[in-house]
């Protein structure tokens, strides 16, 4: 009787029960293990937008070591691994590549700036990299055709410029306008949006002049504007430069009212005039972080107090950057949770943008079906023209 082949019989029927008997492992997605989840970002750290980088960054952070201090999600650590591009696209273009070909990245959290996120949006989306919570408001991210990997949690320039123009075209009386705008992407988006809100009312932009966003060309701008007896300058501009065109004005003696948009840090604004501020009116998409009384301004206040005694080193002011930021990682946080088993990158972006809201603490987010921006909160605040006899700057309404 012949034996049976040990190549051909026994060996393999063994494999086979082996192979049975133990469990495949569980497939993992780029950034994923089975102890955390790696995220990336690139940001403005240094520069014209360093501080608001950092405290954007700081913000998300603070969410992240708030969730980890509990353990992460389902036993999974979040960490955050953040490179500058100092708001260069080329900068940002190659950051971007290399989180797409990176293995150790889930997703990229936190960019800042309309310019960069044109430049890394599309090597993102055709990696299949979720990109989300970018602090801009351009239009062309909210396309979720053209970007079915983006997903916005901010309001839109769209929104906020509509509701600017008609504040002051109602409150105001305001018929004569006028548009200072950075000479970038971010610039012409927002003149673009300025325009369409002007034209709902049948009101053209009367005079326009643009400037260089890391040069001091902005005073020169003034003088293009000076002979259209504005009653209005709508500002497409960053926290310094906005500042410079305020003392600007009110040195050459304009009274105009200056309208900005919440890419716009009141507070640092106020500290740098040397001149009154008002008359002004400004956009904010984020409830006050000063308001105490609100659940998730107070719950960030404790997270970001939690995340400076960790981290001493950390920008972790609070302010309306940082609570942006701490929104986004409650809000990646909120979906991790939603999903079942582990997590992938088609399942995350499924999830995060699925129909009914994420609530945070009283703060929703919500997108209507087909679409991938979660907020169009805004609220105004209205600057009177003389200075307190204190020598601060008080805004008179809200």
């Amino acid at each position: 009787m012949a034996m049976p082949s040990r190549l051909g019989g026994t060996i393999p029927l063994l494999l086979l029960l082996c192979a049975e008997a133990v469990p495949a492992a569980e497939p993992t997605a780029p950034g994923v293990t089975k102890d955390r989840i790696a995220f990336a970002q690139s940001g403005c750290f240094t520069g014209a937008c360093g501080t608001t980088g950092l405290r954007y960054r700081a913000g998300i952070r603070a969410a992240f070591h708030e969730r980890n201090l509990g353990g992460g999600v389902r036993g999974r650590i979040l960490r955050l691994t953040s490179r500058d591009d100092a708001y260069d696209p080329e900068t940002a273009t190659a950051n971007a590549a290399r989180f797409a070909a990176d293995r150790d990245v889930f997703a990229v959290v936190g960019g800042l700036g309309t310019p960069t996120a044109l430049r890394m949006a599309p090597i993102l989306r055709r990696a299949g990299v979720p990109f989300v919570g970018v602090l801009t408001g351009a239009s062309f991210l909210r396309d979720r055709a053209r970007f079915p990997n983006v997903v916005n949690l901010r309001t839109g320039y769209a929104e906020e410029t509509r509701k600017l123009v008609a504040h002051m075209y109602g409150r105001l009386g305001a018929r004569r306008f006028g548009v200072i705008y950075q000479d970038d992407a971010f610039g012409y988006s927002v003149l673009a949006n300025y325009r369409d809100a002007l034209k709902a009312l049948g009101l053209p932009i009367l005079a326009k002049a643009s400037y260089s966003w890391h040069s001091h060309t902005i005073h020169g701008t003034l003088f293009v504007l000076e002979k259209a007896d504005l009653d209005v300058v709508l500002m497409a501009a960053t926290t310094s430069n906005v500042a410079s065109a305020i003392d600007a004005a009110r040195s050459f003696g304009h009274n105009f009212v200056f309208g900005m948009l919440s890419i716009v840090d009141l507070d640092r604004i106020a500290g740098r005039l040397e001149r009154r501020f008002g008359p002004a009116v400004a956009t904010r998409v984020l409830p006050d972080v000063r308001d105490a009384s609100n659940a998730l301004v107070k719950r960030f206040r404790s997270a970001l107090a939690a995340f400076r005694a960790a981290a001493p080193e950390a920008e972790a002011t609070a302010d309306a950057s940082s609570l942006e930021g701490y929104i986004l990682g409650r809000f990646v946080i909120a979906v991790l949770e939603r999903m079942p088993g582990a997590p992938d990158r088609e399942a995350f972006l499924e999830t995060a943008l699925a129909s009914g809201p994420f609530l945070i603490d009283g703060w929703e987010i919500g997108f209507a079906d087909g679409g991938n921006a979660g907020s169009d909160y805004v609220r105004l605040v209205e600057f009177a023209a003389a200075m307190a006899e204190d020598g601060t700057r008080k805004a008179v309404s809200q």
